[in-house]
């Protein structure tokens, strides 16, 4: 892709991360994407068969990042000693949290105000997976499915309600509200 074509792209995701602020998805519209990206019709179609495919890139694009974050988290306890992998433990879910915030518009929007099952499916199952073989690595936990199930709803609810509220504790805070909840300690 040319430098060109990769600016108009930007430039496009970067409109309606702007449009969905105050926009619901349903309600923008290509000639709206258009106007605040600055691009014509043609550059858009170029780009993008029309504004579900953007979406979809959008999602793809920070569900990847979740993905790689939350298998970091698994390989930790098979990496280090134990106190380095709950400090490591921790900076992940901080990396998170921080990700989160800097892209507080696209993930308030796929979470709370335009839940996109689609997205919330691929979290669930990539923290399935990632939780899993992190409890592999552990002492053998009774029923370990429905802890982990039970785990990854107090998770997705906690986010949600951080996002819902503007995210107004830092990620240093939410890491270790995370964490404290997970591993049951210090609650």
């Amino acid at each position: 892709m040319g430098k060109t074509k990769s600016k108009a792209r930007r430039r496009i995701v970067k409109a309606m991360i702007e449009l969905l602020k105050t926009e619901s998805f349903d309600e923008i519209t290509i000639k709206q994407i258009c106007a605040e990206s600055g691009v014509h019709r043609s550059t858009f179609y170029a780009q993008f068969e029309d504004k579900y495919q953007l979406f979809d890139v959008l999602t793809t694009y920070h569900m990847a990042k979740y993905e790689k974050l939350i298998l970091y988290t698994s390989k930790v306890f098979e990496s280090y000693p134990l106190e380095e992998a709950k400090a490591r433990v921790i900076q992940t879910f901080r990396l998170l949290f921080k990700y989160m915030k800097r892209h507080q518009t696209f993930f308030t929007t796929i979470i709370v105000t335009q839940p996109q099952l689609k997205a919330i499916h691929q979290y669930l199952k990539f923290t399935r997976d990632a939780y899993e073989k992190l409890l592999n690595q552990l002492p053998q936990l009774q029923q370990s499915k429905y802890f982990i199930n039970y785990t990854i709803g107090g998770e997705l609810a906690l986010i949600y309600s951080w996002l819902m509220q503007g995210c107004q504790e830092s990620p240093d805070d939410m890491a270790q509200i995370l964490y404290a909840n997970i591993i049951k300690t210090g609650r």
